[in-house]
């Protein structure tokens, strides 16, 4: 009997080392609400890049899990799924999408001693600060400026009316300065127009004082939803007035529910679309046949932060912190370029320019 007791001892002991403790990623973003398609892109580009990860074995043979939760671009909703989060043991937190929502959750983050990895957040407030939060894409100074530079040289744009969403600040005040300061600097004039994005946002209104000022163009600072309505009613009114857009708009949803009237945006844009990068193709080729439509930017940031996780989990040395991998192990691989992270967690992204045309978004610089 006590061989018999001895032998199941081992034979638990070996169906136990047999069963790896599975890895949790947590990936946080609004997956309800007017920025949805933001955050839909952003789960679908992590998952992809787990599996990925999971079919080459895991990591040190552990399986990874995505967690997901919904911030729904609430605060209080934010709150309470950054605490489920770090409560379940995730490893590091993919997000938030919104830079509003990163100013809620990365003290959150900061004291919990989770690594927030954001794939979309770009207000310049975030960038060179020695803390938890990791920024995949670059920053809104980038972004704007070279905007602005694009359309007063090349757009003809001297007069520009901006159209900014309060309910996302850190993001629209910071694109809308910088985009300010270099338009101002080279001659030009804008003229900011706020509203607060909700169901029943009174766009005509909104439009109609625009078009009143008679700008050579319009810059939309706002979610992809939000441009495809004003879109329409600009167009209703003026079918000839140049509309632009910064990246936030850059989601297929804009050309979904803008039809006709988004013809012709000019969009920023932090990646090539007709990128002939094998990881950018094969990533394409994937969530096509998967999710039946393109990852846009979105996907393609969420899937490099996801990447750039693993890849550091999987490096990292003895005892050393998640932090200081993603610091000191890179560059780490992604799906048009590699990441690099200064030492205060930022990136910086090669930027572009975009237009719609014939319902695509076409890559003109």
């Amino acid at each position: 009997m006590r061989r018999f007791a001895a032998c199941l001892v081992v034979f638990a002991v070996l169906a136990g080392c047999g069963q790896r403790e599975t890895l949790r990623v947590g990936f946080l973003a609004g997956l309800s609400g007017g920025v949805a398609d933001l955050g839909e892109a952003g789960r679908n580009g992590a998952q992809i890049a787990v599996e990925e990860v999971n079919r080459a074995g895991g990591i040190d043979g552990r399986p990874v899990e995505l967690v997901v939760r919904d911030d729904a671009q609430t605060p209080e909703k934010a709150i309470a799924a950054t605490n489920e989060l770090v409560a379940l043991g995730v490893e590091a937190i993919v997000g938030p999408m919104t830079s509003a929502m990163a100013e809620v959750v990365l003290p959150l983050a900061q004291r919990a001693g989770v690594v927030l990895v954001s794939p979309t957040v770009t207000a310049r407030k975030f960038f060179g600060q020695d803390d938890n939060l990791f920024l995949i894409s670059s920053s809104t100074q980038d972004e704007a400026r070279l905007s602005a530079r694009f359309h007063f040289k090349e757009s003809g744009m001297h007069r520009v009316a901006a159209i900014y969403d309060l309910k996302n600040l850190a993001y629209t005040e910071s694109w809308l300065r910088e985009f300010t300061v270099a338009f101002q600097e080279l001659g030009g004039d804008v003229l900011p127009f706020a509203y607060e994005s909700t169901p029943d946002a009174k766009f005509g209104t909104i439009v109609r004082q625009v078009l009143n000022k008679r700008p050579d163009g319009i810059l939309l600072i706002t979610s992809a939803v939000d441009a495809a309505r004003l879109a329409q009613k600009i167009r209703e009114r003026n079918p000839q007035v140049l509309l632009i857009a910064s990246q936030w708009a850059t989601t297929e949803r804009l050309i979904e529910l803008g039809g006709s009237a988004v013809e012709g945006m000019v969009l920023h844009n932090s990646f090539d679309r007709d990128s002939k990068a094998e990881g950018m193709q094969r990533l394409r080729s994937v969530y096509a046949e998967r999710f039946q439509r393109e990852p846009g930017f979105a996907g393609v940031a969420a899937y490099d932060a996801t990447r750039a996780v693993l890849a550091a989990l999987t490096r990292r040395h003895g005892g050393e912190t998640l932090r200081d991998a993603l610091l000191t192990r890179g560059p780490f691989p992604g799906a048009e370029e590699n990441i690099s992270f200064d030492r205060f967690g930022d990136s910086r992204r090669v930027q572009h320019i975009a237009v719609v045309r014939d319902g695509q978004f076409i890559t003109v610089r």
